[in-house]
């Protein structure tokens, strides 16, 4: 618990520090939304299935800063000789845009895991996303996020995620297509079980606007472990190594009011009975700008 306090409110504190420092600009502007989450686990020795509720906030003056928060509290049920897991995770991120280099974005954030899993139980990782962009035409960054599991087996994760995205107009519509590479480099790989040094993944996709519409499309192949991943809001904390995925989303916005859905399908291999799992996710979620 004592960490858990210590971490989040330095995590609290920086991104007072870098807003307050640094000024605010415009009238602010605010967003909620309420996730709620369904998984299933196919050909599983271990699990059934689970849920998640999540709650997100985004404050900031619309131009050139603004912060992220969400809480997420999940529940997995496990099969008949196993007890099921509980964990809540908490994620704070700071985000500075156009200044003082016109086409340079930042990102820096936290994540913090509180879980009955003991070996990644208070778990905390850092994560930043540098950013060049000609607006509306290409983009490429690199986001670097760094684990560390210190509450009963110490060992840490550095991952790396170059990207890049390319814009296509047609008329009223918009084709955003993105690229990214993942590098996983799992420190005291022993500890884990884990057989490799380095974890490789690549993943495409297309996001489709028009009007209060929009579309996505993703999909990814590879193998990764103890991913970070959805900006750092999403940690793969639990001893699985994903080999692929595939993912749909569609959104509306009628004016400040938001509704969403994703289904969501990754391949992984469970360590304790070598069994390929299926893990299928689908949520919902609606938000409100104001």
């Amino acid at each position: 618990m004592k960490g858990r306090i210590n971490f989040l409110l330095a995590l609290t504190l920086f991104a007072l520090a870098l807003s307050n420092g640094l000024g605010w600009s415009g009238n602010l502007k605010k967003y909620l939304a309420l996730y709620g989450t369904y998984l299933n686990y196919g050909n599983s020795k271990l699990k059934k299935d689970g849920y998640a509720v999540t709650l997100y906030g985004s404050l900031g003056d619309g131009l050139h800063q603004g912060v992220e928060a969400a809480v997420s509290q999940l529940h997995l049920n496990y099969k008949s000789g196993y007890e099921d897991l509980d964990q809540t995770d908490y994620t704070l991120a700071y985000i500075r845009t156009g200044t003082p280099f016109s086409r340079l974005s930042l990102r820096l954030g936290g994540h913090y895991i509180s879980s009955d899993d003991d070996l990644t139980d208070e778990g905390r990782i850092l994560f930043g996303d540098l950013l060049y962009f000609v607006p509306y035409r290409w983009n490429l960054g690199l986001e670097v996020a760094y684990s560390e599991y210190h509450h009963r087996t110490d060992f840490e994760v550095l991952q790396l995620r170059p990207h890049a995205g390319y814009f296509l107009k047609f008329g009223s519509r918009v084709l955003y297509l993105e690229g990214s590479g993942y590098y996983i480099h799992p420190h005291r790989r022993a500890k884990l079980g884990l057989p490799l040094r380095n974890y490789y993944a690549l993943e495409l996709s297309a996001t489709h606007s028009q009007g209060p519409w929009k579309f996505r499309l993703s999909g990814w192949v590879g193998q990764q472990v103890f991913a970070v991943r959805r900006a750092g809001f999403v940690v793969y904390n639990l001893r699985e190594k994903y080999k692929g995925g595939a993912s749909g989303e569609i959104t509306y916005n009628q004016g400040a009011y938001f509704v969403g859905l994703t289904a969501t399908w990754n391949t992984y291999v469970e360590l304790s009975s070598s069994r390929t799992v299926n893990q299928t996710v689908f949520t919902g979620w609606v938000g409100y700008r104001f």
